[in-house]
């Protein structure tokens, strides 16, 4: 008797071990396969960047000649003149202490800012 239920046991045993066995060889042929078939996905991927990058040198150098000086010159000089020499103002830009002051100070004979603006309120 002790000899059936140990048979048993073996034969169960040898059994699960070859299902296992057959499985694990499934898994890794699976794995494998995957592995395959993300490096061919990575392989697209890096063809259409290095697509993309030329499309960027080539837009970034279609860009530079649409923007380039002698464009803009030919397209401006067609559209706009330069002004006449008599009729330019340069204006210049006083950064000294002495204007502040006077701006800020109020001149005998000349209303403050202050009292002009109560007289517009009433």
């Amino acid at each position: 008797m002790r000899c059936r239920n140990n048979n048993k046991g073996n034969m169960l045993l040898k059994v699960v071990s070859v299902l296992l066995l057959i499985a694990s060889v499934f898994s890794v042929i699976w794995l494998r396969s995957s592995v395959v078939s993300i490096e061919y996905s990575l392989g697209k991927l890096e063809n259409n960047k290095i697509a993309m990058l030329k499309e960027r040198k080539h837009l970034a150098a279609e860009r530079a000649s649409l923007l380039s000086v002698e464009r803009l010159g030919k397209a401006t000089a067609k559209t706009y003149v330069f002004p006449d020499r008599v009729r330019v103002v340069y204006v210049k830009q006083n950064t000294s202490q002495d204007m502040r002051k006077t701006a800020a100070s109020v001149q005998p004979g000349r209303e403050s800012r202050s009292n002009l603006l109560g007289m517009v309120r009433n």
